[in-house]
């Protein structure tokens, strides 16, 4: 059964697998050096997204913090902190995956975007 993904409100992962094979057919007429600039173009969004998402994340263990001096949500707590750390690992796994997948090393997004920092 075929499962269709393009429903308002789906959130399609841009790290998976199969949407970064979607990337690479709809810039494979570029050369190998615009490839690589647009992959990395593209990880270094979603890097930035994951660390905004983690934020966000964080933000929201904040705000529950008023709660925690009734015992009754303690159990609570404990889930989100749980599900916090586990988000936020699965997140960074992805991002992982992706530079594997093309090869690309961390320290080369790094390196790409102080380049294009000092070229503004």
């Amino acid at each position: 059964m075929e499962h269709n993904h393009h429903y308002y409100g789906y959130n399609r992962n841009p790290l998976d697998v199969n949407q970064l094979a979607e990337f690479d057919a709809a810039i494979a007429h570029y050369t190998k050096t615009e490839q690589r600039r647009r992959r990395l173009d593209y990880l270094r969004e979603a890097a930035e997204n994951i660390s905004k998402n983690k934020g966000m994340l964080n933000g929201y263990g904040w705000l529950l913090i008023p709660f925690a001096i009734i015992p009754v949500f303690w159990g609570f707590f404990i889930l989100v902190w749980i599900l916090k750390k586990n988000q936020g690992s699965r997140m960074e796994n992805q991002l992982k995956n992706a530079l594997e997948y093309w090869g690309i090393h961390e320290v080369e997004i790094d390196a790409y975007v102080s380049d294009e920092d000092y070229l503004d």
